[in-house]
Parts: C-alpha cells; sequence; structure tokens
C-alpha cells in the first residue's frame, strides 16, 4: 500500500513535468502528430516512471539485491508464447470489434489509415514489455516476497488497473500547471465511484490484470503475459483509428472495446483461452510460483 501511494504521488508530481519536457520534441516532424496528446497520456507513463524509480528503494528495503531475487524468467523454450498469446488476445478482442460494427455501435472510416498500423505494432509491442517487466515482473515479484501469490496477483492487478483507467478528455493540453496531475489523480477517483464508471474503466482492466498475473504464474516466464497485453492494446489502438465510434450500448459497449461488460465477457473468453491452451510450467524452473 505504501509502494502504491508513493507512485500515484510522484507520478502526479511528475507528469506536468514530463508534459513541459515533451513539448519542444512536437516541432520534430515525424512527432508533431503527437503535439494534442491528452494530458491524461503524460499521467499515466508518470506514474509508469514513479514506479520503476521507487522500485529500487523497495527492493533495497525488503532485502532484495538481485533481479533474480524477483523470479522473473526468460525462458527462452517458451518464446513461442509470445507470438500465441498476441494472436488469441487480438483475435478476441477483433471478434468484439466485429460485433460492434455488425450491431451499428461502430463504422469502418471511409479512408482507414491502414498505414498507420506497423506503428501501431510497434507501440504495443513496446508498451506491453515495460509494462510487463514493470507489473507482472518488478512489481508482482517485490510483493511476492512477502505475500501469497494470488494475493500479490489481485494487488498488482488492482495498481494495474488504478493506473490505467485515465481517459482522455479529462483533462486538456490547454492549461497545465503544476497541481495538475494531483488535479487528474482526483477526478479519476470520484469519476470510480459512478457504477458505470467503475465497470468501464476499473474492472475490465482489473480483469486484464488478473489474466497477466494467471498467464505469468501458469507458464513461468512473462512471454505470455508480453504477447496477450500486446494484442490487446493493438487491437484496441487499430479499431480505433480504423473506424469511426457511433454510439454507446450502456453497460455492454462504452467508448471503445475494452470498456462495458460486453468488453468484459470478452476478456473472460481471453481467460478461458489462456487456461486451455498454454501449457503449465513444471519442475524447479517453474520460479514463478511460490505455494501461496
Amino acid at each position: 500500500m505504501v509502494f502504491l501511494l508513493g507512485t500515484l504521488i510522484l507520478g502526479a508530481a511528475l507528469a506536468p513535468v514530463l508534459f513541459w519536457c515533451s513539448q519542444p520534441l512536437f516541432e520534430i516532424p515525424v512527432l508533431n502528430s503527437l503535439r494534442d496528446t491528452d494530458f491524461s497520456r503524460f499521467f499515466e507513463r508518470a506514474v509508469l516512471l514513479a514506479a520503476v524509480i521507487l522500485a529500487f528503494p523497495a527492493m533495497r528495503w525488503i532485502g532484495v539485491r538481485e533481479f533474480q531475487d524477483l523470479k522473473i524468467s526468460w525462458a527462452w523454450q517458451r518464446s513461442w508464447q509470445l507470438p500465441a498469446g498476441f494472436l488469441i488476445s487480438a483475435l478476441a478482442i477483433a471478434l468484439w470489434g466485429w460485433f460492434a460494427m455488425k450491431v451499428g455501435l461502430a463504422a469502418l472510416k471511409v479512408r482507414p489509415p491502414w498505414n498507420l498500423i506497423p506503428n501501431l505494432l510497434l507501440t504495443s509491442l513496446s508498451v506491453a514489455v515495460i509494462e510487463e517487466l514493470l507489473f507482472r515482473g518488478v512489481i508482482f515479484g517485490l510483493i511476492r516476497q512477502t505475500t501469497p501469490t494470488w494475493v500479490g496477483a489481485t494487488f498488482v492487478s488492482a495498481i494495474f488497473a488504478i493506473v490505467h483507467p485515465l481517459r482522455p478528455g479529462v483533462t486538456g493540453t490547454e492549461s497545465v500547471h503544476w497541481y495538475s496531475g494531483f488535479d487528474l489523480l482526483s477526478q479519476t477517483v470520484q469519476h470510480m465511484g459512478d457504477p458505470l464508471e467503475l465497470v468501464s474503466g476499473f474492472l475490465t482492466i482489473f480483469i486484464l490484470g488478473l489474466i497477466l498475473a494467471h498467464a505469468t504464474i501458469k507458464t513461468g516466464a512473462l512471454w505470455l503475459p508480453i504477447g496477450v497485453h500486446a494484442g490487446v492494446v493493438f487491437t484496441k489502438m487499430s479499431f480505433n483509428k480504423l473506424t469511426h465510434h457511433l454510439a454507446d450500448l450502456q453497460p455492454w459497449f462504452g467508448p471503445d472495446l475494452t470498456t462495458g461488460c460486453g468488453a468484459i465477457a470478452i476478456l473472460l473468453l481471453l481467460w478461458l483461452l489462456v487456461w486451455l491452451l498454454f501449457p503449465r510450467a513444471s519442475g524447479p524452473q517453474h520460479s514463478l510460483s511460490n505455494g501461496g
């Protein structure tokens, strides 16, 4: 809990600094399209940066001296699980997108920007690698030192969900002040008091976090969670770029593919596929299970 509160407070303080420092970069032609990126995105990245910064003193505090002590595994014989996880998660989320288009909740743009697909693929893989190393690797590894496995997995999934439900439009880019990160944090907590906001924001990402934690525990490596995470992010971003959002169908369908009760149903289907299709690691190399 101390680590979570410290991460959120430091992230809120760093978010305006990250925003201001990034502005000169947007003068570069290739990055010009990012100029109007919502401040909430900077907040998300600032919280991730804060978690990385605080992870090192946290490791020292509980007596962890090396990353191997966190039981982070890169078993190369299971690297095939990255593309396999990407494929099943992308297909599952795409199925929900296809259904949304069939019932008139979204429609393909007249001129879909297919040229963005390679960049979206690279972005999704980068985000998945960074966040899985941090959440299912470092933070999960730290928490597992003192708690049973599934208690730690639940707590890390809650942290993961708290960081991610910040949606564009909560705070724009026109007036960012040193306290803007704390304002955004306060607004997010208030929005989570609304049942629909809770379902559309926190709960879906929390379930995704549990899926990724289960994938980590089951396979004893980070390949599968990286693949599943990247597939979800890639399909969601691609759908947002290639289609027009026409309507919500509360509580089933919200502003994007990962909001609403329908998204929860699809994620539960994805969880079932992860459980059925991927073998459990066994023997002494199954380093991500502590018997909790």
